[in-house]
């Protein structure tokens, strides 16, 4: 047993856990509960809050993500090198996992841009329409993320 692997897919599988619970959470449980509860007016000052509270965790899980899914990558038997995108099953379905993590991350960047600009001011009258772009973009996040997760999967299977 390599202690190195264990210890790289290990911290891998936490930080996706943590990035994809987050935005799970956000999306289907925090946004639909916090919407009935809070008022406009304070609505977007807590959503705000909250994704303060959670960058360092995110920020975090995308360093160790990256960092191990890097080392894994190189590290796998199966790996053919950069631009060896269709050497295996294994190298396409890499490829198409990690556009699926860029658009993610893009999708991240837009998701932070749009919590920091469109609640900086309490009461602003374009918040409910922030809430509901963020409530979809956390959702596509989620259904982005339990599509790394499939493409690992059959990944790790072929």
């Amino acid at each position: 047993m390599d202690l190195a692997q264990v210890g790289a897919t290990w911290l891998h599988l936490l930080a996706t856990v943590a990035l994809l619970g987050y935005y799970a959470i956000l999306g289907l449980i925090v946004l639909p509960a916090i919407r009935g509860i809070v008022a406009p007016r304070e609505l977007g000052e807590s959503i705000a809050a909250i994704e303060r509270r959670a960058t360092p965790v995110i920020v975090g899980s995308l360093v160790i993500f990256l960092a191990t899914g890097v080392y894994l990558m190189v590290t796998d038997t199966r790996y053919g090198g950069v631009g060896n995108v269709t050497g295996s099953t294994w190298a396409t379905l890499f490829l198409v996992k990690h556009v699926v993590v860029v658009a993610m991350v893009g999708l991240g960047m837009y998701v932070d841009a749009l919590v920091v600009r469109r609640f900086a001011v309490p009461g602003s009258p374009d918040q409910p329409a922030a809430v509901r772009r963020l409530a979809v973009s956390t959702v596509a996040m989620t259904v982005l993320g339990a599509a790394v997760l499939f493409l690992t999967a059959a990944g790790q299977l072929s």
